[in-house]
């Protein structure tokens, strides 16, 4: 009976712990400002103009949309025009606004998320549509009212550094395009993001880091390490991934590769500039008609933004 006895009180220590681990991660999710609801709503605006493709009026609209929700924040908001790079006669506009910090302000993180949905919804399961444009809910539309909640919630924290928000234009376009050439970047993907590092829009010195977001909503979503930034810059992808820990979110943030991925993050991270991307990448609409704003999970939106809020404010 006294051996019974020490298992039972021991295996009521193990519990006791469990459940004191799990009320501290909810006392400190609590105290985090992102709002869910909030993220969703901006999503929602984005997708009740449609399929926000290149030449699209929804396309110029979002663009006015996102300025005029950064603008009511009260931030200063700028615009990149440029002409894409790799694809001839077509122009677009990137829209960036900064977070000023403290005792680091002259360095910057960088927070993006692109903003245009895909032109053709080549992975329909319904041929007949494979021509359509995606409403983009998941695609473009998530990271991008993730990333505007967090304008919203950063600008209550002290930060030592400042933070340079991105939306990036003409992300989603690729491979309809004939391109030639031999460096991963002779591509019509990411136009936006390579040509605001090829003309220096912001000094690249500056930035510390940066945090990639990009299709952030799915259910059941599944965050892995993107192979190329994870190669070079395991450390910030161990932090970020460590703090989804802490909050509770390992169901969301997991402990493998994707393989490698060409996202917006590329071609800082080919400037040695540390860049992660947080994407789940097998996203079951991907590409297609389906990727609609029913398809938003709130509580992956949740576990993104507070990722990304709590490792953002208590950096040193």
């Amino acid at each position: 009976m006294k051996y019974i006895s020490y298992i039972i009180i021991a295996f009521l220590f193990i519990i006791s712990c469990k459940n004191a681990t799990a009320s501290n991660t909810n006392d400190i999710v609590n105290t985090l400002l992102f709002s869910k609801e909030s993220a969703y709503q901006y999503i929602k605006l984005q997708t009740d103009l449609g399929p926000r493709n290149y030449g699209s009026e929804a396309h110029k609209k979002v663009r006015e949309l996102l300025k005029s929700e950064m603008i009511n924040m009260g931030y200063e908001v700028y615009s990149h025009k440029f002409n894409a790079p790799k694809i001839k006669n077509r122009a677009g506009e990137n829209i960036y606004a900064f977070l000023e910090g403290n005792e680091k302000k002259n360095e910057y993180i960088v927070i993006a998320s692109h903003y245009d949905s895909r032109s053709v919804a080549e992975k329909d399961a319904d041929t007949s549509k494979r021509n359509s444009p995606i409403i983009g809910a998941n695609d473009g539309g998530s990271s991008t009212g993730v990333l505007l909640e967090l304008m919203r919630v950063l600008k209550n924290y002290k930060l030592p550094y400042s933070i340079c928000f991105v939306l990036f234009d003409l992300e989603d376009d690729g491979n309809l395009f004939d391109v030639d050439g031999n460096n991963i970047l002779d591509t019509d993907w990411i136009q936006g993001s390579i040509a605001f590092v090829d003309e220096n829009v912001i000094d690249l010195k500056k930035i510390k880091f940066g945090i990639l977001l990009d299709i952030v909503g799915g259910e059941n979503a599944n965050f892995k390490y993107e192979s190329i930034s994870h190669t070079y810059f395991s450390s910030i992808y161990n932090e970020v991934w460590n703090t989804a820990q802490l909050l509770g979110y390992t169901n969301y943030f997991r402990n493998y590769s994707s393989g490698s991925i060409l996202d917006d993050h590329i071609p800082f991270v080919l400037k040695s500039i540390p860049f992660i991307d947080i994407i789940d990448i097998n996203y079951k609409y991907h590409h297609t008609t389906e990727d609609t704003l029913d398809k938003i999970d709130k509580n992956t939106l949740e576990a993104v933004g507070k990722t990304v809020e709590y490792f953002i404010k208590n950096l040193k």
